[in-house]
């Protein structure tokens, strides 16, 4: 952690902790669908709240709302807004709200350089010292831009709950197709742009329409809210789940080689291999998922090459038996014969354990 102290004698406000009376203000009003949301402010009145929103990279859209007097954008873990961006230090600004207490009050903000290797840019100039932060702002640091706004609790609450229908799929949580194909567009050109490693893998439910037919399709969705969860508690921050329609998934592993995504799909494999997945009536089920993996390769001329070549690696590992991982890697002689890579302890059981899928 860094020694930076911020410039007290440019702030005349005396921070305190809130106030315990506007716990009890707190408001619920009904948003669309009937979802009700809860908002907190005087009587009558909802807070106005500083919020950031990234303006680029693979976070684009996502808001981060002030809830504090002090804000620390930075790399670290610890910092209170975590940006991924490896041209950011651990601790590269602050952003401090002088008038939080006052929950009537337009708030107050200004921002500061923690001493940052890149310095901190504020709309495309370099700060020095403590600078004033206006409603419309963009702040740059590293390669990440974020937007400085100010708005009603209500209406940010409405904001955020309306971008995540706009990119979640409503049933299983990850990503919608149409979001995932533009997360994979980036990645492909700042990849290939910067001769950075990038691999993708297809993921697909085996037998997943006997699911359907046996337990029907309400139990369905149970069994494809369940996979989502296991293939994100499997997966790193940065890489990026999608639903490629139906029962087949898709993971982007930015800046992961061939092996190392392999690795993190096996795993997946193996989790949902092991996982008993309890029905509201009772019964229970366990599933198998097979997997197809394909690293960039200088042959692939946009996203659909890399797709095209993860999916047959999907096709492969359907067709050796499911329940395994394949992957397809360009030969590097011709750029365009597909190679078979599949390290021994990886798929050494798969046949077996699939001789008779559980569904």
């Amino acid at each position: 952690m860094s020694d930076w102290q911020p410039e007290r004698e440019s702030y005349s406000t005396e921070f305190g902790e809130r106030d315990a009376s506007t716990q009890s203000n707190k408001r619920s009003i009904e948003g669309p669908d009937g979802l009700v949301i809860s908002v907190h402010g005087p009587e009558g009145r909802t807070r106005r709240r500083p919020v950031l929103i990234t303006l680029d990279g693979r976070r684009v859209s996502e808001r981060f709302p002030l809830e504090s007097p002090r804000c620390v954008l930075g790399r670290d873990m610890s910092a209170d807004v975590k940006v991924a961006d490896g041209e950011v230090s651990r601790e590269h600004c602050i952003i401090t709200w002088d008038n939080f207490a006052d929950h009537d009050a337009e708030p107050k903000c200004r921002l500061q350089d923690m001493g940052s290797t890149n310095h901190t840019y504020l709309n495309k100039k370099k700060i020095s010292g403590v600078v004033a932060l206006h409603d419309g702002d963009i702040i740059r640091i590293g390669r990440t831009s974020l937007g400085f706004f100010i708005k009603d609790d209500r209406v940010l609450k409405l904001d955020q709950m309306l971008m995540t229908m706009a990119l979640h799929d409503a049933l299983t949580g990850v990503y919608k197709r149409e979001y995932f194909f533009s997360e994979l567009h980036r990645e492909f050109e700042r990849s290939r742009r910067h001769h950075r490693p990038l691999t993708l893998a297809m993921l697909d439910l085996d037998h997943f329409k006997e699911v359907n037919d046996t337990y029907g399709h309400i139990n369905g969705d149970t069994v494809l809210r369940e996979f989502a969860d296991l293939v994100r508690m499997s997966l790193r921050e940065g890489d990026i789940c999608g639903r490629y329609g139906g029962e087949e998934f898709a993971v982007i592993f930015p800046e992961t080689e061939l092996l190392g995504a392999a690795d993190a799909v096996d795993r997946i494999r193996a989790n949902v291999a092991q996982h008993v997945i309890r029905l509201e009536d009772g019964r229970t089920l366990s599933i198998t998922v097979s997997g197809g993996v394909a690293p960039l390769d200088p042959a692939h001329q946009d996203k659909m090459d890399l797709l095209n070549d993860a999916d047959r690696a999907l096709y492969r590992a359907k067709k050796n038996g499911r329940n395994r991982l394949e992957f397809l890697r360009r030969s590097e002689e011709d750029g365009t014969k597909p190679v078979q890579q599949i390290p021994e302890d990886l798929n050494e059981q798969s046949a077996d354990e699939d001789t008779e899928a559980p569904v």
